[in-house]
């Protein structure tokens, strides 16, 4: 078939749309546009909760890369000389260490088991954003001691009752408010609290945090030269597994992962869970969508069956009354890619202002232009399939039979 012969089917195309009425063409291109979101939008929400959980992580818990201790030992020790070390490395941007010790905080009339976190908050603002999610008061400082940071939901809410809360709170701590720490080791201190953050991240609002310098005085332990972990954060143009190999070969001793590593064990299989749930709506979404089509453009060839006798009557080849109707289809599913794309980046954007929250974890729709080009070319291809199919059969029609329709 020559291009004069694609150029007749295609004006054909164009004709045929206009005689068939907005209507017609403005649902087809609606129901299309409403296919394509359907297809596209489980999966980047699927995608935007792995997407905030492992940022989450890396944020909060184990950083690019998570140095913890030897197997058989409860802590890193010769802490110094091993910061000394990473800090060193090509690819490190800044390595941070962390100690946890149970606690019990006391205020008023509230008592509440948490986690109190001590951190070096100066080489904490190179690893993690905990500084950049201080709603009131303010971050901790090196040198600070007496002072606490704590979370949102450890701080709590005065107007709601404490057998309404969701989780146990301190009752509505505010910036200012002296509260109590009994650790476990028997050392009881008054804090001021010195700022509260909210991170979205459950195991980080639901912790305290100090300085170090506080924590060598409550642990007794100056300077205090062990820690439970070493997050590692890795300078732009460099991997993880890089660091990761850097480490080990030059080294560091203790047990080094990367965060792959630690979701392939903890996440790995909610992660493969979500990828075939992504996979099953894909592939209903496909059948849908080509249904759909094959339908609508089955009951538009078959009203048409009378036009494409005539045009046979007077001459034109069946392959381009086949192609006219592939055009049509053509545009209608362009029309509606754009649609589904317009309609879905008006979703993203939307939830990127209002994420869905949980305690766990907030989430948005995670969109690659990959994602976009990928569902666009699949749904393309299954708009073609479903309607030359109809479109085949009906200009094989003899004469005689199209025109008694």
């Amino acid at each position: 078939m020559g291009k004069k012969e694609l150029k007749v089917a295609f004006l054909l195309a164009i004709r045929s749309l206009q005689r068939g009425g907005r209507t017609s063409v403005i649902l087809t291109v609606l129901i299309v546009g409403m296919c394509f979101t359907n297809m596209i939008f489980l999966p980047s929400l699927f995608s935007g909760i792995e997407q905030s959980i492992t940022t989450q992580l890396v944020d909060y818990e184990v950083g690019n890369v998570f140095v913890s201790p030897e197997l058989g030992y409860q802590y890193i020790t010769n802490l110094t000389d091993t910061l000394g070390l990473i800090n060193g490395m090509p690819g490190v941007e800044r390595a941070t260490p962390h100690i946890s010790e149970g606690a019990t905080l006391k205020y008023r009339q509230r008592i509440l088991g948490v986690s109190v976190r001590a951190i070096m908050p100066n080489d904490e603002k190179y690893v993690s954003p905990l500084y950049t999610k201080i709603i009131t008061g303010n971050y901790l400082g090196n040198t600070d001691t007496g002072e606490v940071i704590i979370g949102k939901p450890v701080a709590g809410n005065p107007a709601i009752r404490a057998e309404d809360e969701f989780q146990p709170s301190l009752g509505g701590v505010r910036v200012g408010d002296s509260i109590t720490i009994a650790y476990a080791n028997g050392y009881t201190k008054n804090y001021i609290v010195k700022g509260i953050y909210s991170t979205g991240w459950s195991e980080a609002d639901s912790s305290v945090y100090v300085s170090w310098t506080d924590m060598e005085q409550v642990l007794g332990q100056q300077p205090l030269n062990y820690a439970d972990d070493i997050t590692v954060k890795t300078a732009p143009g460099y991997t993880d597994e890089f660091v990761k190999d850097e480490l080990t070969q030059y080294g560091v001793s203790q047990k080094v992962q990367t965060t792959n590593d630690l979701l392939g064990k903890s996440l790995g299989a909610a992660f493969q869970s979500f990828a075939i749930i992504n996979d099953v709506s894909l592939i209903v979404s496909i059948i849908i969508t080509t249904v759909v089509l094959f339908i609508v453009i089955t009951i538009k060839t078959l009203n048409s069956r009378k036009q494409i006798g005539i045009l046979k009557a007077i001459g034109v080849d069946k392959e381009v009354i086949m192609h006219s109707y592939g055009f049509q289809v053509m545009i209608l599913a362009v029309l509606g890619i754009i649609l589904g794309i317009i309609v879905t980046s008006l979703l993203a954007v939307y939830m990127a202002l209002h994420p869905i929250v949980t305690p766990a974890w907030s989430a948005t729709l995670y969109l690659t232009p990959m994602d976009l080009f990928t569902n666009s070319l699949i749904l393309f291809i299954a708009a073609i399939v479903a309607g030359y199919v109809p479109a085949y059969q009906v200009s094989r029609e003899d004469i005689q039979s199209a025109m008694r329709t």
